[in-house]
């Protein structure tokens, strides 16, 4: 016998080994799952970190446009206020809006994001795009992607191992946001190797807004609440323009699918019963940084009241 093949034999057996020494321990590990869910207890998934992360998506009322610092939009102020006045469980609050971006977008690209980050919580904020930048396609995917996301959903192995990585993870989320160009924009989101497609482009034709927004909304919870993170709804601070329409349809979303609701624009009506209110929101009725803290305080609030 060659050495060659006595070589790849022990690797094979290696290799058999270690596929055997991970069946087994998924199989005890479903057993311990089923014995805690039985026991009418809840599985925690932030036990190594001692953090509850926060992932919020929407355009560019959630990205930050205008601000001279991004820090100053709301899911950095969310972060930092909440960590200065809650005792526990401290927060991690991941930004990953795109200006121009609509709800068929983020219900594409929702589930690798929920693979990607394991949030405990999902706050969405999203609509006045959809008026007038075309949506894409929101088909189920192929195969191999359907079977990967399986195995990340339900693996109690692999979930070990992203808790492992995630308490030792130092990967910063960056958006990269260029300046727009005629008929729509293309930019990137990375976070460490992962990388999402972000922008938009012009619809070169009107459709039933109405009917798709409520539609995608409706999916973003349920895929949100299939990888067991809390969907929440926000509507925009403005009851202005295509904001107000998104507004109205948000909450008959919200109602439709009993997701917890934060009703911005009725926190700022008495803030800006009329314009302009500049101290809050910019004559195109994206939040100021005042605005943005108020965002915050209020996310804080509710979330704190309600966990």
């Amino acid at each position: 016998m060659s050495r060659v093949t006595v070589v790849a034999r022990r690797l094979a057996l290696i290799a058999l080994g270690t596929l055997l020494g991970l069946c087994v321990l998924e199989v005890g590990l479903q057993v311990a799952a089923l014995a805690v869910r039985l026991g009418g207890q809840q599985l925690q998934t932030t036990w190594l970190t001692a953090r509850k992360r926060i992932l919020c998506l929407g355009d560019s009322n959630t990205y930050g446009l205008y601000l001279a610092d991004r820090a100053e939009a709301y899911p950095q102020q969310l972060e930092r206020l909440w960590n200065e006045t809650v005792e526990s469980p401290r927060i991690e609050v991941l930004n990953l809006g795109y200006p121009g971006t609509n709800s068929s977008r983020l219900r594409r690209d929702l589930p690798r994001m929920l693979d990607t980050f394991r949030p405990d919580v999902v706050v969405i904020m999203v609509g006045s795009n959809d008026y007038w930048t075309a949506p894409v396609r929101t088909d189920e995917s192929a195969l191999p992607a359907r079977v990967a996301q399986f195995v990340t959903r339900h693996s109690r192995v692999y979930q070990l191992v992203y808790m492992l990585r995630r308490a030792l993870d130092h990967r910063r989320l960056e958006v990269v946001y260029p300046v727009k160009q005629d008929g729509g924009s293309s930019g990137v989101a990375r976070f460490g190797d992962v990388e999402f497609e972000m922008g938009w482009k012009k619809a070169s034709r009107r459709g039933d807004h109405d009917a798709r927004l409520v539609a995608n909304l409706g999916a973003l919870a349920d895929t949100a609440r299939a990888l067991d993170a809390e969907p929440v709804f926000m509507t925009y601070p403005s009851r202005m323009w295509n904001y107000g329409d998104a507004g109205r349809l948000t909450r008959d979303a919200a109602a439709a699918s009993g997701v917890r609701l934060i009703d911005l624009a009725g926190v700022f009506e008495p803030l800006c019963p009329k314009e302009p209110c500049p101290q809050w929101l910019y004559p195109d009725h994206h939040p100021t940084a005042d605005g943005y803290r108020k965002i915050a305080e209020t996310l804080v609030h509710e979330l704190r009241e309600h966990p």
